[in-house]
């Protein structure tokens, strides 16, 4: 394994790992082999096992075809979308005010001259 598959958390794989089921779920709704499900988007079976396992050893872009192909291709629009990236945005203020503190003291250092 290398250095990258071992820095994923086990929430993150778990989280992989929930998706790739959900997708499983969805073919097996509309009836649809591996196969076919691999035909219309335009992946290898094995792919489609490796996406349907949580697989982290294969690309978003295997995810993002077979989201695509259950017609949900906008799926990830949600991913840190505003007012879900609580933390980052919290950080982001902080680091706002840090600064507007700092250029305030520049401002006031520069009038003592």
């Amino acid at each position: 394994m290398t250095k990258s598959y071992n820095m994923v958390s086990d929430a993150a794989l778990g989280s992989l790992s929930a998706l790739g089921g959900r997708l499983k779920e969805a073919r097996l709704r509309r009836n649809w082999t591996q196969e076919q499900t691999a035909a219309k988007a335009g992946l290898s079976e094995s792919s489609v096992k490796k996406v349907e396992t949580g697989s982290q050893r294969i690309t978003v872009g295997a995810y993002l075809s077979l989201l695509d192909v259950f017609g949900m291709p906008k799926a990830f629009d949600r991913v840190m979308a505003a007012g879900e990236d609580t933390l980052g945005e919290a950080l982001g203020r902080s680091t706002l005010r840090q600064r507007a503190r700092q250029s305030q003291a520049v401002s006031e250092h520069e009038w003592e001259i």
